[in-house]
């Protein structure tokens, strides 16, 4: 037992002699030690939300560096081995981007966070008919949060390509914008570039509307029926039987597409093969749906609450009429909030136009259909399918133009209200002959 105590106390000598030595050479290593500071690393909390198009340069400032050798990793890839290092946005996506600095036998890290939106991915566009026999629709984009609007970014970002004339409809269906015109292309664009993917040199007939059904089909609304729409390679099929005359709004509901026909009134279609299921009577306005599922559509002075299953319809009787506009078809001033059961009503003359009071109607309560919700400014006008429900952030999105003709028409306002208490939130003043047909949100 002596033996191994003696053996265990020689043992810890040398360990204790051995760590002592450590901790002198420690000592005096550590004199030459410098470690790099990253004083500021160029971009605040080295964070950033840009478009894609946009750069980014980053610069860090350092201190207390000695011989430095830099490396830059983005996605976890080595990217350059620069002192500073510009990252330009390509694609839409969330990046990482690593900064390392060596100095002697030190080492610094720093991780940039940088989300990369589409060009007109935070905002939304501005549909516009376009200036009859003057030139093509034309789509602008608002940013949100800023004063100003984009115009004519379709043409700007596909040189050379124009949408067609008279375009009165836009909608956004599994990231793609399609825009329907009364004559000339139906064209179908990337909704975060806008770069188009698509067109279709001639519907057989005046376009209206367009509605999504699934990954592979679509509708297109005209002059002449109901149409579908091969989305993968973008072609139009045979018209829909049972479908007559002018069609204007179509809604995707249930086990239903409901679809509006001057002629035949509401007609809901089985959305597994396009055959009718049932007609419903006439409407005018149309269509919207509240977050109880009710599919919403108008005429005259009444409004039209659909239940999407049974096809059933319950009537709320309106102060005022609610006129839609088939000689010359828009998508009309119907919109439904997402955030709370209720539908916005634009209040117009007979030919759907010169309106400049929004109504809300809460489900149920007929008593919030007596005074208006919002009125835009005297001596302007809503045009077309001037507003509507912007889900993204709760607000009213409305396009106006100074009422009256000639120099009139170029004159436009874009107002965002509040659409929980109806306060103006900001007005944006910009100038062209557009013709506002319709908001769209991506």
């Amino acid at each position: 037992m002596r033996s191994i105590s003696r053996k265990f106390q020689v043992s810890f000598i040398v360990a204790v002699l051995a760590i002592a030595g450590l901790a002198s050479c420690s000592k005096d290593n550590q004199a030459e030690v410098i470690v790099p500071q990253i004083v500021s690393p160029g971009l605040k909390d080295g964070q950033d939300t840009i478009y894609i198009g946009d750069t980014r340069v980053l610069s860090p400032q350092l201190a207390d560096v000695k011989n430095p050798e830099f490396l830059w990793l983005l996605n976890g890839v080595k990217v350059s081995t620069d002192s500073t290092y510009t990252f330009t946005a390509t694609e839409r996506g969330d990046y990482t981007i690593s900064y390392k600095i060596i100095s002697g036998n030190a080492l610094a890290t720093y991780y940039y966070r940088i989300k990369v939106l589409g060009k007109f991915e935070n905002g939304f566009f501005l549909v516009n008919e376009g200036w009859f026999q003057h030139g093509p629709g034309e789509v602008n984009f608002y940013r949100n949060g800023e004063d100003s609007v984009y115009q004519d970014v379709f043409q700007r970002t596909n040189p050379g390509k124009t949408l067609g004339i008279t375009t009165d409809y836009g909608a956004i269906y599994n990231n793609k914008m399609y825009f329907v015109s009364k004559e000339g292309a139906f064209v179908v664009a990337d909704a975060g570039t806008m770069k188009e993917t698509g067109r279709i040199n001639q519907l057989p007939a005046a376009g209206n509307g367009f509605c999504g059904v699934n990954t592979n089909t679509g509708l297109v609304s005209t002059s002449d029926g109901v149409y579908p729409v091969n989305l993968q390679a973008f072609t139009i099929g045979s018209k829909i039987a049972g479908v007559t005359g002018t069609v204007g709004g179509m809604i995707a509901a249930e086990s239903y597409v409901l679809v509006m026909s001057q002629s035949q009134g509401i007609v809901a279609l089985n959305k597994s093969d396009f055959s009718v299921a049932k007609v419903l009577g006439l409407a005018d306005v149309g269509f919207t749906r509240t977050t109880d599922g009710t599919v919403w559509a108008a005429r005259d002075n009444m409004l039209f609450a659909i239940n999407a299953n049974t096809l059933n319809i319950d009537t709320v009787t309106m102060p005022f009429p609610v006129y839609g506009a088939w000689y010359a078809w828009n998508a009309g001033m119907l919109s439904a909030s997402t955030t709370e059961n209720a539908v916005f009503i634009g209040k117009t003359n007979e030919w759907g136009g010169e309106g400049r009071e929004i109504y809300k109607y809460t489900v149920g309560n007929t008593n919030s259909l007596l005074a208006p919700f919002a009125t835009i400014p005297a001596g302007r006008e809503m045009y077309a399918a001037g507003f509507r429900y912007n889900p993204g952030n709760n607000t009213l999105v409305v396009m106006d133009m100074k009422s009256g003709y000639g120099d009139n028409s170029k004159d436009n306002s874009l107002y965002i209200y509040d659409a929980g208490n109806g306060g103006l939130k900001k007005t944006v003043h910009y100038t062209g002959f557009f013709f506002p047909a319709i908001p769209v949100f991506n």
